[in-house]
């Protein structure tokens, strides 16, 4: 089963799918390229509790209205999974229902990490997350390669997931990045954070190709692999994160 685990397909609620015709439509490309389900991860930010109740209202609001358009037209969708792209700007333990926030059926929560300069609290946001029983889920890791190091040592040290951008496989400027992520076992979901049809479309298909390339269909398997897990209800454990360097090809 193919899981795009990073998507912002709910109409008229974030910068994602401007319609509900619009989202139909990114969900029935998303089935032709083989995707079986998808976790809907619209963007949330968190300030207050009053945020999280208001947000689970929208979203909810919002998704009835998609699903009721989709049994309407009789499309051939993927499953939908409820999900969020919590922006962690401050300690969010601190408000009532987080757990909310996290993947229907699961403790798992994908996270958007600041894109202003990170501090040491930035770190310790997430380290609160991650002891209070919710696994933080870092979206789309590749943004962050421009920050402190030091910082980014002490982020990957954390019992935390990383999810790639389907996009982001196959760009020059990423390939050592994601070559020595995927080597440390420090990639483990993907996603194709796609918001429309056009400049940030679903690409799954180019992520599959590339990663059986470049580092074979075990890899491609694991990440899939994952994503059934957790989705599963269960606890992806550290001890069976896998390794995956890049295939060499020897000419004679």
């Amino acid at each position: 089963m193919i899981t795009d685990f990073h998507s912002h397909i709910l109409p008229s609620f974030d910068d994602g799918a401007a319609d509900t015709d619009t989202a139909i439509k990114m969900l029935t490309l998303s089935k032709r390229m083989g995707v079986s389900r998808i976790v809907s991860t619209s963007h949330c930010y968190p300030c207050s509790s009053a945020d999280v109740d208001k947000f689970i209202e929208n979203r909810e609001r919002s998704y009835d209205k998609l699903i009721n358009e989709i049994e309407i037209s009789g499309a051939d969708v993927p499953e939908i999974r409820l999900g969020c792209e919590v922006h962690l700007t401050c300690d969010i333990t601190r408000f009532r229902g987080i757990e909310r926030l996290c993947v229907d059926g699961t403790d798992y929560m994908l996270v958007e990490m600041p894109r202003s300069k990170w501090t040491d609290n930035t770190i310790d946001n997430v380290y609160k997350l991650s002891i209070s029983g919710i696994h933080p889920i870092i979206a789309h890791a590749e943004r962050n390669i421009k920050q402190d190091g030091e910082l980014l040592n002490s982020l990957y040290m954390l019992d935390i997931l990383v999810q790639i951008n389907a996009g982001s496989f196959g760009i020059s400027a990423l390939k050592k990045f994601i070559d020595g992520m995927m080597k440390n076992k420090m990639i483990h979901l993907i996603g194709t954070d796609m918001h429309n049809l056009t400049s940030r479309s679903p690409v799954m298909n180019n992520a599959e190709k590339y990663i059986k390339k470049r580092f074979g269909t075990e890899c491609w398997e694991y990440l899939m692999r994952n994503a059934d897990i957790i989705l599963g209800g269960d606890e992806l454990s550290y001890r069976d994160l896998t390794s995956f360097s890049k295939k060499l090809f020897f000419r004679k």
